[in-house]
């Protein structure tokens, strides 16, 4: 009886080993593959982020926000866009990361968090558009 219970102990102890292993390499491999498109370009959604060139513009819709638009046509909500750029027609480059699951009002593009920003081009202030 104490030779079962030692037996079947040592075995449940192997396979929860075996199987969190395996857990943790899927994991693993789920990271390293998720990667989000943004047009045709790829923005990781951990570490490894890629530089962007993306277009201001002022949009009138729902309260008005600003959105980005790359050159490949994708569209990126910024999140927290800084105002000295927020002037149709500015032309940056980011690096950032899509916030998955978070709903906006404006329903236009994937909320992004810029981590770096490069400024190419200043746009010009829209009438009317007031900060």
């Amino acid at each position: 009886m104490y030779k079962t219970i030692v037996l079947l102990f040592i075995t449940m102890l192997s396979l929860f080993t075996v199987g969190c292993s395996q857990a943790s390499n899927v994991q693993e491999k789920e990271q390293k593959q998720a990667l989000v498109k943004v047009g045709k370009q790829q923005v990781t959604d951990k570490k490894e982020q890629v530089w962007q060139e993306v277009t201001v513009k002022h949009y009138d819709l729902e309260g008005g926000f600003y959105g980005l638009t790359s050159k490949s046509g994708g569209k990126l909500l910024p999140m927290n866009l800084a105002k000295k750029y927020q002037l149709s027609g500015t032309v940056l480059k980011v690096k950032g990361q899509i916030i998955k699951g978070m709903v906006t009002i404006q329903q236009w593009g994937q909320p992004f968090k810029i981590t770096d920003v490069e400024l190419v081009k200043l746009g010009k202030a829209d009438a009317g558009v007031t900060f």
